[in-house]
C-alpha cells in the first residue's frame, strides 16, 4: 500500500513537472510574446503624462526631402539655375530656390510700368512641426483644419494620417503620428497646380517619417 501510494505521488510530481516545462517552452518559443511591445517609455515618470516623442527632423530639416531628390524630381540643373538650400537650427526647416528657365525675360517683363509680376523662380519650403505626442497633434490638425477653413480649403485623401491644402498659401500640411510636416511649394503657373506636385514631395517624406 505504501508502495502504490509512494508511485502514484512521484508519478503526479513528475507529471506537474513536465507540464511547467512545456509551459516555459511555449512561452519561450512564441515570438509574439517576446515581441509585445512595453508602454514605460510613453509615461513620464515624474507626471505620469504622455512623454514626448522623437523628432528625428528637428536638426535635419533638408534630410527630410534630401537635395538629390529634389534635383531629380523637379529636373534642375544645379549650376545654371542657382540651385539653393538653406536650413535653420532646431526648427526642422528646409528653403530650397532655383530659377526658372526663362528667369531673365521675366525680370525683365517685371521691370516695365505696369506689367504684371511674375515669379522668376521656384521655392519649395518644407518644415515639420512636432507636438510630441499623437493626440496633440491630431487636437493641432484638427483645430487648423477647422478655424482655418477659409485657408485650407481642401481636404487631400489618402496621404499620412490626415492632409489639407491651402491654395493661397501654397501650402500642404501633412499628419503622420506626432509631427506635421508643411510643405509650401511656388512652382506652377496656377497655384492650385502646385497641390499635385507637393504631394509628390510629401510621399517622399512620408517614407521616412
Amino acid at each position: 500500500m505504501f508502495n502504490q501510494k509512494s508511485t502514484r505521488a512521484a508519478c503526479l510530481f513528475v507529471g506537474f513537472i513536465l507540464i511547467f516545462l512545456s509551459t516555459l517552452n511555449c512561452q519561450q518559443d512564441n515570438p509574439g510574446q517576446e515581441k509585445k511591445p512595453l508602454n514605460v517609455m510613453t509615461i513620464d515618470s515624474l507626471t505620469g503624462a504622455p512623454a514626448r516623442l522623437p523628432n528625428p527632423w528637428k536638426n535635419a530639416g533638408c534630410a527630410l526631402v534630401t537635395d538629390d531628390e529634389v534635383i531629380e524630381m523637379f529636373d534642375i540643373e544645379v549650376d545654371r539655375f542657382a540651385y539653393n538650400a538653406r536650413t535653420l537650427p532646431n526648427r526642422g526647416f528646409c528653403l530650397r530656390s532655383w530659377l526658372k528657365p526663362d528667369w531673365k525675360e521675366r525680370e525683365s517683363a517685371n521691370e516695365k510700368a505696369g506689367a504684371p509680376y511674375r515669379e522668376f523662380k521656384n521655392t519649395l519650403v518644407t518644415q515639420v512641426l512636432d507636438y510630441g505626442t499623437n493626440g496633440a497633434s491630431t487636437d493641432q490638425f484638427e483645430m487648423v483644419r477647422r478655424d482655418q477653413r477659409n485657408v485650407f480649403e481642401e481636404d487631400v485623401p489618402e496621404l499620412g494620417d490626415n492632409a489639407i491644402w491651402s491654395t493661397s498659401q501654397l501650402s500642404l500640411m501633412v499628419k503622420k503620428g506626432h509631427l506635421v510636416v508643411k510643405i509650401t511649394l511656388d512652382y506652377t503657373e496656377r497655384p492650385h497646380d502646385n497641390l499635385e506636385v507637393a504631394k509628390k514631395v510629401a510621399r517622399l517624406a512620408l517614407q521616412k517619417m
